[in-house]
């Protein structure tokens, strides 16, 4: 007897539907399991490429028409396999599937719905034809908006929200309209006797982390009576066995194992990515015979998210534990990496993830408005030790909550739920993405002090999704995992900076305030925040085709930038902190990486600053929005569509590193405020002078104490002259917090100050922090500072006999890509800065641009 068969159906073909019974069908000219209908088109020639130009508006038809997809594959009976399912992992969206001409299998409206259709019977020997017609989501949205009524949407039209799709094909305010469709997961055909599906491994680990308890949970599909066994092999590779019997019919089963002092698995930088081995083993119990098979790795892991009062500060802290650790977050937003998400491969998340270690984050947020991930960004980020918070698919609207939209979103919540509480990175799942705040600015019904559970008569009905049926499933399929009800939620408000997690969008959108003041506006978890910037402009010439285009205020740079009024609060921004004496593209986009640079560079030494120990994580980390793109794009991320690292990439990098120096120069009436102040009616200038201060700090976000050597250094900013330098010698850093080192030192608007951390044994430099006056733009900087460049294999050395600032390096010629491994710095005198780049050879033509030479 043979154990069970899966095959992936492939060779799908398409046309459009309803066009014309005689349309001709085109072959799909890739070899993947997955398609849709954009990137068919694409390859067939029909469209112009969407990313290119403005030829996102020259194909809007797609998302309007409907289109159907067909594979021919062969079936074999076999006697020893008694039941044959087709398995679908995920259709995009309104779908109705046909086997062989006949009836059809299956209708499924939800895009995150996974489908297994008993076809036993259906099936013929030899050649079969499966069909799947896709009606247009758009189509199938308005008539669901036509009967039950419009919700407010901010960002896409309003029909999405009555449609279980990814939002973010709607158009967002940095992605496109493409409303695609297609097979957004595998179809399998799985062929067996008995099989067990959904395997489980719900490790609870025990306070003291002395003893995990191993609870092994399936579903079964039987034919026979079976012995289920199961074998748990440690990293060091001791074994465990449990065994279980079920008889023919049953569905379920379960064992429990008790694993003494476990291995455990902590996300990076906090100890090692350790996984058990878990084999199911199915077996026939009359005839011994091997039916099924599951392998599973299992990080053992024990999760808090820790929200408890803090010393001298109202509300409560917001902070992850693993392991009975505390955990500092440092970390960014995830947005779906391509608006195809088809066209991705396993290398393209494997290579995300390795952006986040590489930059020194340890999370990543899957956002509300896109989907729930590909398995290979979650085993990604389990094999790293990146955590992740995960977001329901709900986001920026008023969703509606009648009786067929609730029972759709149960099982697409259950369904992923199930999928995803394999992976030991995923540490709080969230109801939503902003739709609290939806409530707020609509002036919905919202009253935190009625917990009835039942909220759908309200004009804020979808509170009942996320504040009962959604912790429900988390609740029932993955205990473990804390939940909570939106991003961002909690206190008073979403605005509340003391409970809860904060948005903190008052730079650049809202009061749009200074960013030199974001040490007033942390909260106790700050889940959002970002400032845009333009991509590379060697992106900028592979998206504009027409050379007369690549200008900063051009069309098709515009039609590429999708937030609303970015031109204005870019401009402000740039204008408001930093010289720009040309308008030349390459000059305008490192004017404004610049300013994204120095506007996060700002918020994350802000929130790590007040990671300062136990009863006082008066914030618990951030989150930037956001690492990535999904199209060719000026928007908020770290890196562009095409893979370059924006100078805020290195910033956050720099600010984020588990040893870390931050300056805030201030004054004493703005260092006592908690919040920034009101703006100021009358004379736009206050002609007092100001005294200037400033403080320095130093992070240890290791978990041991660490003994350093600190240098402060003041330089005239416009001679290169020492001012003055301090130093402390064997400074001890405690573990996992911050240190507060000079408070309200005195300093003139004509001096930069830099702080160096050295090891104490060999004065290695660590870690580097510099400040400035500000705005940049009325600094007095050096007319020559004489910036130089030795380029060695592997690495360039920057010096200069004044402060620069933003120095950035690149090849002359781009006829190949460098990975730098810093970039965007600041270079003092008396301090040789050394960037590390693995392809640099000596003799490479390497230039550098800075602040002042080329804005």
């Amino acid at each position: 007897m043979s154990a069970s068969n899966t095959a992936t159906l492939s060779g799908w073909r398409w046309r459009q539907h309803g066009k014309d019974d005689d349309e001709p069908w085109h072959q799909c000219s890739h070899s993947r399991p997955t398609t849709e209908i954009f990137t068919d088109l694409l390859d067939a020639k029909i469209i112009p490429d969407p990313f290119l130009d403005q030829n996102e508006r020259d194909v809007q038809w797609v998302g309007e028409a409907d289109w159907e997809y067909a594979c021919d594959f062969h079936y074999e009976p076999d006697q020893n396999h008694s039941r044959q399912d087709l398995v679908f992992d995920g259709l995009d969206t309104v779908a109705t599937v046909y086997l062989n001409g006949g009836a059809q299998i299956l209708q499924s409206s939800n895009m995150f719905h996974r489908h297994r259709v008993d076809v036993t019977s259906k099936l013929r020997p030899g050649p079969n034809t499966l069909r799947i017609v896709f009606r247009s989501a758009l189509h199938y949205g308005r008539e669901l908006e036509a009967k039950h009524g419009r919700y407010r949407a901010f960002n896409g039209e309003s029909s999405r929200l009555h449609v279980r799709k990814a939002q973010y094909h709607y158009g967002w305010d940095w992605g496109p309209l493409l409303v695609t469709c297609g097979l957004s997961g595998e179809v399998r055909l799985e062929s067996y006797a008995s099989r067990v599906n959904d395997v489980f491994v719900a490790a609870q680990v025990s306070d003291d982390l002395q003893e995990a308890s191993v609870n092994v949970t399936f579903d079964a599909i039987l034919d026979r009576d079976v012995s289920v066994d199961i074998e748990v092999v440690a990293p060091n590779g001791e074994v465990l066995r449990a065994s279980t019997a079920l008889g023919m019919g049953e569905t379920q089963g379960s064992a429990v194992l008790v694993i003494p002092k476990p291995h455990l698995w902590y996300p990076v930088g906090h100890g090692p990515q350790v996984f058990y081995s878990v084999d199911v083993v199915v077996t026939g119990r009359r005839d011994q015979v091997p039916l099924h098979s599951v392998r599973r790795p299992v990080g053992v892991r024990r999760v808090r998210l820790v929200q408890q009062p803090l010393i001298d500060e109202p509300g409560t802290s917001f902070f992850f534990e693993v392991n009975n650790e505390p955990v500092y977050i440092s970390g960014s937003n995830w947005i779906p990496n391509h608006s195809f998400l088809t066209t991705l491969t396993r290398e393209d998340y494997a290579s995300a993830v390795d952006l986040c270690v590489k930059g020194n984050q340890n999370m990543l947020r899957i956002w509300g408005g896109g989907i729930y991930e590909h398995d290979a960004l979650y085993e990604e980020c389990d094999r790293r030790g990146i955590l992740v918070w995960q977001d329901f698919m709900f986001a920026c609207g008023q969703y509606p909550c009648y009786p067929e939209f609730v029972a759709s979103v149960q099982r697409e919540a259950a369904d992923q739920v199930k999928r995803l509480r394999q992976y030991s990175c995923i540490v709080l799942y969230a109801g939503n993405n902003e739709d609290y705040a939806v409530a707020e600015m609509l002036g919905l019904a919202w009253d935190p002090e009625d917990n009835s559970g039942d909220w759908t008569k309200t004009n804020f009905p979808a509170r009942t999704l996320y504040e009962t049926h959604l912790p429900a499933v988390v609740s029932e399929h993955t205990p473990g995992v804390p939940y909570h009800p939106s991003s961002p939620w909690g206190g008073k408000g979403t605005e509340d900076r003391t409970v809860g997690d904060i948005h903190q969008w008052n730079v650049w959108h809202g009061s749009q305030e200074k960013y030199q003041l974001w040490d007033k506006l942390v909260g106790r978890f700050v889940s959002e925040f970002g400032m845009l910037g333009l991509p590379a402009a060697k992106s900028i010439s592979r998206f504009v085709t027409d050379p007369a285009q690549r200008y900063p205020q051009s069309a098709v740079l515009d039609s590429h930038n999708k937030a609303d009024g970015s031109e204005r609060r870019l401009a402000l921004y740039v204008m408001e902190n930093i010289r720009v004496d040309s308008m030349d593209l390459d000059s305008w986009v490192y004017a404004t990486q610049l300013v994204q640079a120095e506007c996060l560079g700002f918020a994350v030494r802000s929130c790590r600053r007040q990671w300062k120990g136990p009863g006082r994580e008066y914030c618990g980390g951030q989150l930037v929005w956001q690492l990535n793109d999904c199209w060719p794009c000026a928007s908020w991320s770290l890196v562009d569509f095409y893979g370059e690292q924006k100078l805020a990439y290195y910033a956050t990098k720099r600010d984020s590193a588990s040893l870390a120096l931050g300056i805030l120069r201030s004054t004493p009436e703005l260092k006592g405020l908690t919040s920034p102040p009101p703006p100021v009616l009358g004379p736009p200038h206050d002609l007092a002078p100001k005294h200037h201060i400033f403080d320095v700090w130093a992070v240890n976000g290791t978990l041991q104490d660490v003994d350093v050597q600190i240098e402060v250094r003041l330089y005239d900013i416009a001679s290169g002259v020492l001012r003055e330098e301090r130093r402390l010698d064997n400074q001890a850093l405690l573990s996992n917090r911050t240190t507060e080192l000079l408070e309200d030192v005195s300093v003139d608007e004509k001096t930069a100050v830099q702080a160096i951390m050295r090891n104490v044994g060999d004065g290695r430099v660590i870690a580097r922090a510099s400040d400035w006056p500000q705005p940049l733009k009325y600094v007095g900087l050096a007319a020559s500072p004489d910036v130089s460049l030795s380029v060695l294999d592997g690495k360039v050395e920057l010096r200069a006999t004044a402060p620069v600032k933003g120095v950035q390096v690149y090849l002359s010629q781009h006829e190949r890509n460098v990975s730098w491994e810093d970039n965007g710095v600041d270079v003092f005198p008396d301090d040789v800065y050394t960037i590390h780049a693995p392809e640099l050879v000596k003799g490479d033509q390497v230039e550098a641009r800075y602040y002042g030479s080329t804005c």
